[in-house]
């Protein structure tokens, strides 16, 4: 299995849902990691490219995707790129949209140039019932951290709709 290492976490409420999805649905709980990625973006336009390689894991059974999308900038193309990647199985992705996104560097753990420094990441959405979800990811890369709460994030909402489901048929 490959290893990913980064620091996660979200707020209670998420943590809560995420717990119940799991109980739910147990070995078909999803998880998303975004294994490596391409970023262009051009300032003048304000066009922004991205095409990602993940690894979604049910089942116990990982399942390699590549995935595109365009945006702004690198947050808007990696969300595009998730939604267009999962929206025909899954209609909440039509209702959740960013309420705040924040960076914060940790230079006080760099080394001595602090270019390494480790990166938090928070990342807030909320449904269609305007219920907020936080999602938090720390690595020394702003890049990786980025594309880090965008996938935990679209990994909940995912878990989240199988585990409704599966309540409810």
């Amino acid at each position: 299995m490959m290893s990913i290492n980064h620091t996660f976490a979200c707020d209670r409420r998420a943590e809560q849902v995420s717990s119940l999805a799991k109980e739910i649905l147990g070995d078909a709980f999803v998880t998303i990691n975004v294994v490596s990625l391409k970023f262009s973006e051009n300032f003048e336009t304000n066009q922004a490219q991205l095409d990602a390689k993940l690894v979604e894991v049910s089942q116990g059974k990982p399942k390699k995707k590549q995935i595109h999308g365009e945006g702004v900038g690198l947050v808007d193309a990696c969300f595009d790129a998730m939604i267009k990647s999962y929206e025909a199985d899954f209609c909440l992705f039509v209702s959740i949209s960013i309420v705040d996104f924040t960076l914060n560097s940790h230079v006080e753990h760099g080394s001595k140039r602090k270019s390494d420094a480790q990166v938090t990441v928070l990342l807030r959405i909320k449904n269609a019932a305007n219920h907020e979800y936080a999602f938090e990811c720390t690595t020394p890369s702003i890049s990786h951290s980025s594309m880090a709460v965008v996938e935990e994030s679209i990994a909940f909402f995912i878990n989240a709709e199988l585990a409704y489901t599966r309540m409810h048929y």
